[in-house]
């Protein structure tokens, strides 16, 4: 076996990778297990090469993974950002076995998360620091919690710029998915006085209300009138992804329960777009903004959400509801992707690891 890391300056790296094998053809490179979308609506379990970094990358053992129920269905099924062939997933953690030269704030053996890059549903993944918000993962949290930092962080997007304030007091959280269910209790931690939730579905109802919330309800249920009668919020959150309810838009309903100037975040991934009134928008003269996407101030953010979650402020535990390996993926996605009610999140990790 002849180790390709020998410019490692940590001795440590040869200990988790022996790069190349030799056989009777002489070297050729080590492959890993990854779960590749062969094109849009099919994902096989292959052998692939592992890969290489350059000086700006560290190279991540994955340690876990889970699923991610607002973007991994829209890129299965062919979203205009992603090509094909590529290695699926990108929530996880693990621990760094080499890095590039120009890396000096990470260290070999670190254990990390990261927002965002895709590739992370195989045994390894290259992951470029630079492009990304990296990490290390909280010491007091577990394997199966380390992998929906990558989730926390990106949910908490939605109002990293939104803190608190005299006019921001109340807010309203449209899906109460695994990013709303973080969302509700990033508020709470920036002084939201009173945060109320909205889904279809009892189970995240009801978590939602054990993490924080002070009300919660089924849109279904809802009329415009009820809304006009509720307490109206400073803040609204569109989470959801595609509205699943026949007749006016759910986000027609979801704007009247918010004041009069007040702000809407568009968050979510609808894979069918998203319908609304404009007459709605326009009356209520509600301001429109979506997530933050500067990474510097993800990353400045970032450390203090890392707090937060280290605390206990962010629970990471209540939202597992399921642990699969990896080997089982395909049917665990299936289930996410046709009975989203049944689960939150959900952990993957390779069989023959810990």
């Amino acid at each position: 076996m002849i180790c390709c890391f020998a410019d490692c300056i940590e001795d440590d790296a040869c200990r988790y990778l022996d790069c190349y094998d030799k056989g009777d053809t002489g070297m050729s490179l080590r492959k890993m297990r990854a779960w590749v979308l062969t094109k849009p609506g099919e994902l096989r379990l292959q052998e692939v090469p592992m890969p290489e970094i350059s000086e700006n990358q560290v190279l991540v053992e994955i340690e876990r993974a889970c699923i991610c129920n607002g973007s991994d269905p829209g890129i299965y099924h062919g979203h205009e950002a992603y090509r094909t062939p590529m290695v699926f997933g990108h929530e996880a953690s693990g621990r760094i076995v080499r890095k590039g030269k120009n890396i000096e704030q990470f260290q070999v053996g670190d254990r990390v998360c990261w927002w965002f890059e895709a590739g992370a549903f195989a045994e390894y993944q290259a992951v470029t620091v630079d492009h990304t918000a990296m990490f290390r993962v909280p010491a007091n949290l577990s394997l199966d919690e380390g992998p929906v930092l990558e989730l926390v962080l990106a949910s908490c997007r939605a109002i990293m710029e939104l803190p608190a304030a005299n006019d921001r007091k109340t807010m309203a959280i449209c899906g109460l998915g695994p990013s709303g269910l973080i969302l509700l209790q990033y508020a709470r931690a920036l002084g939201y006085e009173r945060v109320t939730g909205w889904d279809l579905y009892e189970q995240r109802r009801k978590l939602a209300l054990m993490l924080g919330a002070d009300a919660v309800c089924h849109p279904e249920e809802l009329s415009a009138g009820a809304c006009r009668d509720m307490a109206e919020n400073d803040v609204g959150v569109m989470m959801m992804g595609d509205d699943l309810l026949p007749g006016e838009p759910t986000m027609n309903l979801f704007m009247r329960a918010i004041r009069p100037g007040g702000i809407l975040v568009s968050y979510g991934h609808p894979e069918r777009g998203c319908r609304f009134s404009p007459y709605v928008f326009q009356m209520r003269d509600l301001r429109m903004q979506g997530p933050v996407n500067n990474m510097e101030i993800i990353r400045s953010r970032g450390k203090e959400i890392m707090e937060m979650v280290a605390a206990g402020r962010i629970q990471i535990e209540p939202l597992i509801t399921h642990r699969v390996d990896f080997e089982d993926f395909l049917p665990a996605f299936e289930n996410v992707l046709n009975k989203p009610e049944e689960q939150i999140k959900v952990i993957l990790k390779w069989r023959d690891r810990q």
